[in-house]
């Protein structure tokens, strides 16, 4: 299989879902790689998006994993209001909760598209009506 993502809009619940096949990253240009496809895609949306992504399909491997997390707060920074995931391999999941950590980024790792999904519109209501936002407090 070959290195692949997709961002598919979902207009009912007005939010993004990002989809990796194959997408493996061992070392800071894999990273690089990783992260201009990614503002391509997101770079499309006239503004910041809500952003689901399924972990399936991206490995960061020990050795990109202190530059990932730097480019994925980035990313995340400038592309999207919220950002929840789901799915993912053991690795790949510390990595996204140990960069959130140490940068304040998001963690919110769940175990599907839909409890992932759940918690991204309650996040929302909850701003709606005044009420600090989830979207930096880690989820299992």
């Amino acid at each position: 299989m070959a290195w692949k993502m997709t961002f598919d809009y979902d207009e009912v619940n007005d939010v993004v879902t990002a989809s990796f096949q194959d997408c493996i990253l061992n070392n800071s240009l894999d990273v690089a790689r990783w992260r201009t496809e990614v503002e391509g895609h997101l770079s499309r949306y006239p503004s910041k998006v809500d952003l689901l992504i399924n972990l399936d399909g991206l490995v960061v491997k020990y050795t990109a994993g202190r530059v990932f997390g730097r480019e994925r707060t980035e990313v995340l920074a400038r592309y999207t209001k919220r950002s929840f995931r789901f799915g993912g391999d053991e690795m790949t999941r510390m990595f996204v909760s140990t960069s959130g950590t140490i940068s304040g980024a998001a963690v919110n790792v769940y175990g599907t598209r839909e409890d992932a999904l759940r918690a991204l519109l309650a996040d929302r209501k909850a701003e709606a009506a005044g009420l600090p936002s989830m979207a930096g407090k880690k989820a299992v």
